[in-house]
């Protein structure tokens, strides 16, 4: 009942405002804030990123995270959304990709040992395959 009160209240509010000429003013969240620049630019809001990688500072996909939409040869300069370094801390990652690989290998610029993740394909806890805790670059490839 207090739900449908305030949307009546609301939507009054609104019609009048726009009587009057006023328009209403909506705070903007950071998506929102981001999503004009995707516009201007001509590449819709949704394809911005297509085929992440969402890399986690801890095992089992917590901690920290970063996003990954095209390769990246030197991952020194790259930190999660908490601070963390992402070079040599990243403990697991999702391709939620349905047609792109990525490639994780220990080294900058695709050198020494490498782990693939084909498209929609996760691990938890990456100390269990070639690269372990020791990422350095990352390299997408789609085809």
């Amino acid at each position: 009942m207090k739900q449908k009160m305030a949307l009546g209240v609301g939507a009054a509010v609104l019609t009048v405002a726009g009587a009057l000429g006023f328009a209403p003013v909506a705070s903007a969240s950071p998506a929102a804030q981001t999503a004009p620049a995707a516009a201007d630019s001509g590449v819709s809001a949704a394809a911005a990123c297509a085929n992440p990688l969402h890399t986690y500072q801890y095992k089992n996909y917590t901690g920290g995270w970063k996003k990954f939409c095209s390769s990246d040869n030197y991952l020194a300069n790259n930190t999660f959304n908490n601070g963390g370094k992402v070079n040599d801390h990243i403990r697991s990652a999702k391709n939620l990709s349905r047609g792109c690989y990525w490639l994780l290998s220990q080294n900058y610029y695709q050198r020494g040992r490498q782990t693939s993740f084909k498209p929609w394909s996760w691990d938890a806890n990456l100390s269990n395959n070639n690269v372990g805790y020791k990422t350095s670059s990352v390299y997408k490839y789609c085809g």
